[in-house]
């Protein structure tokens, strides 16, 4: 049977700017936007107008503003656009396109990368160590350092934190144990009794110890998990000129881990993961963005801008393009080297990898993180993921809508972390 190939092509449209102007550019939306390419003709340092536009910029028909075109556009005989804000996609011939720039400048260049030709993350976290370094070692003078510790100069883990990793590792654990440890760090003490107290979780009386937080509110996995969390909240600063999606990253942590939460409780007994480890992969899922705007902040700026202007496409596309390693690879690794829980080091590592062949509370949890991306994202979720969480489309949506609806009380909770 052959093949039809379509003779459309949808384009994406992205707003260009800098001191001395707009620039609008218009390529394949299978593609990924160079703008290393787009400088070297341009001879300009143009970034993204819009913040973090899925869909792509409207059609601009503004004599002022310049339009490049890539030439992957001209192989097919109809393009689909979007002409304005307020309406959808249409379509248009190859000449009708053209008819659309007979009254402002514009000129046809290559400045896009098929996504076929960027290196796929490689399949098992074993390697990453030996990756890293090397990808490491193209932006900085590393070679003759052993250790990727050491290459990466990243502050060392609280004193908290370790001694909670370390009760994790631990079969037989008492709340007095857990408490004891929580209690040496009194600021941390403080923000699991507020998290308890928050309005989200709705606890009669008062949240008066970390005692009362275990087994009144929380549960003692979920405060274990939690404390683990916020022990590590300071370790990196939020970087700076990163994604300007990116601002809320705290808010976006947390809403990721209630709604892991969420899920969980709503779940069959008999298929849920530990809580707290579901809550923890939820609170560090994007860790990794952390630890690269500290490690490469020069690159990290860089990484941004793509990422604002490539918002089509999945970020690990555009970190395998530019970095040669992901965030969750490298925030993973890190998590892995401090000693947290194998589950939640690898759920990270392996949440937007092909799936993994294997049973049990990891398959559970990477399940989890995946279904909760495409909610944020408003994206189809794959119907293998419902019977391996026992929910359904509906009950999941149900979920999301609810933990969205508590969005002024989240925001409480993320104030406590400041």
């Amino acid at each position: 049977m052959q093949t039809l190939v379509s003779d459309t092509i949808a384009v994406r449209i992205v707003h260009l700017g800098d001191s001395t102007g707009k620039l609008q550019v218009i390529f394949a939306d299978t593609d990924v936007l160079d703008l290393s390419a787009i400088a070297r003709i341009t001879k300009r340092r143009l970034e993204p107008t819009s913040l973090f536009n899925e869909k792509g910029d409207p059609f601009t028909r503004s004599i002022k503003i310049p339009t490049l075109i890539d030439r992957n556009i001209l192989s097919k005989e109809k393009v689909s656009i979007l002409y304005d804000s307020q309406s959808d996609f249409i379509e248009l011939s190859t000449e009708e396109f053209e008819g659309l720039f007979v009254t402002q400048p514009y000129s046809y260049d290559s400045f896009t990368i098929p996504p076929h030709t960027i290196p796929p993350i490689h399949s098992h976290h074993a390697s990453d160590e030996e990756y890293l370094s090397e990808a490491l070692g193209r932006f900085q003078s590393i070679r003759l350092k052993q250790r990727l510790e050491e290459t990466l100069e990243l502050p060392p883990l609280p004193v908290s934190a370790k001694k909670i990793i370390t009760l994790c590792s631990r079969k037989n654990v008492d709340t007095d144990e857990l408490c004891d440890v929580i209690s040496l760090d009194p600021s941390l003490a403080a923000q699991v009794v507020s998290w308890a107290s928050s309005p989200y979780y709705g606890a009669p009386g008062d949240i008066e110890s970390v005692e009362d937080a275990i087994i009144r509110v929380l549960g003692f996995d979920m405060v274990m998990n939690l404390a683990l969390g916020l022990s590590m909240k300071n370790v990196l600063d939020l970087p700076k000129n990163g994604p300007r999606h990116y601002q809320n990253f705290w808010y976006n942590a947390v809403f990721r881990s209630s709604l892991m939460e969420s899920l969980v409780k709503r779940m069959p007994a008999k298929k849920r993961p530990r809580i707290g480890h579901a809550y923890l992969a939820g609170l560090l899922h994007n860790f990794g963005y952390l630890v690269i705007g500290h490690v490469m902040p020069t690159h990290f700026s860089v990484l941004s801008r793509h990422l604002e202007a490539n918002a089509h496409v999945p970020t690990e596309l555009i970190e395998m393009h530019l970095l040669r390693f992901t965030k969750e690879q490298l925030g993973s690794w890190l998590l892995r080297h401090w000693g947290l829980p194998e589950n939640i080091c690898n759920s990270i590592r392996y949440a937007k990898s092909p799936q993994i062949k294997k049973d049990g509370e990891l398959n559970t949890i990477i399940s989890l993180l995946r279904c909760c991306h495409c909610l944020c994202h408003e994206q189809t979720i794959d119907k293998d993921l419902f019977n391996i969480i026992g929910l359904s489309e509906e009950e999941c949506l149900s979920v999301y809508q609810e933990v969205q609806s508590s969005s002024s009380k989240l925001q409480t909770m993320v104030n406590l972390l400041k």
